[in-house]
């Protein structure tokens, strides 16, 4: 039997599981697996910051009509990126893909998902980056990354019902293919 706190979890691994490994696969995210030069692993960051800057700031703008909903201020990224990139020098790329705002509460942990999914993520980058990069954006929430983590699917949980899992899934689905075809048009230009 499947504990009832795990099956949107198990839900959305299921269904993202395609649209996750073809972002996963993109050449400028790849190359973050490997041995990285500082101005890859800078491009990397400044096409990031396109997607972080515009979707942080559509779940905020959603949130602010909902203020008690979910903390979302404490989990900004857009900032620990900016200062990775000032600290490399490097200009942050503007993003030319409109990605959604949020509809409902399901769109909202859709699209929250994809974001604290690729900050845990980001944690297995950070055992193979250089210790010379700034590291802010990769670092997470440090040691409380994984409890920020259980604390979304705590909120998540109570927020959706099992009726709503296909549109959590479907707003993760078009943002995992939306951040794609950014780091496509980004990569066209580096």
């Amino acid at each position: 039997m499947i504990d009832k706190k795990n099956e949107l979890h198990l839900h959305l691994k299921e269904v993202i599981k395609n649209a996750h490994d073809k972002l996963e696969h993109q050449p400028i995210l790849l190359q973050l697996l490997g041995d990285v030069s500082i101005d890859e692993y800078a491009n990397a960051l400044a096409a990031l910051h396109g997607v972080y800057a515009a979707v942080e700031k559509n779940i905020v703008n959603f949130l602010s009509n909902q203020s008690d909903l979910f903390d979302y201020q404490s989990r900004l990224k857009t900032l620990a990126l900016e200062a990775d990139l000032n600290e490399l020098e490097k200009t942050p790329y503007i993003s030319n893909i409109a990605f959604p705002i949020p509809k409902n509460v399901a769109e909202l942990v859709g699209m929250i998902y994809v974001l604290e999914g690729s900050t845990m993520g980001g944690q297995f980058l950070l055992r193979k980056m250089s210790n010379t990069y700034p590291t802010r954006f990769f670092s997470g929430y440090g040691a409380n990354t994984a409890q920020k983590w259980q604390e979304f699917w705590v909120f998540a949980n109570s927020v959706c019902s099992v009726d709503q899992y296909d549109d959590v899934g479907d707003m993760a689905i078009l943002l995992f293919g939306l951040i794609e075809l950014h780091l496509q048009e980004t990569t066209q230009h580096v």
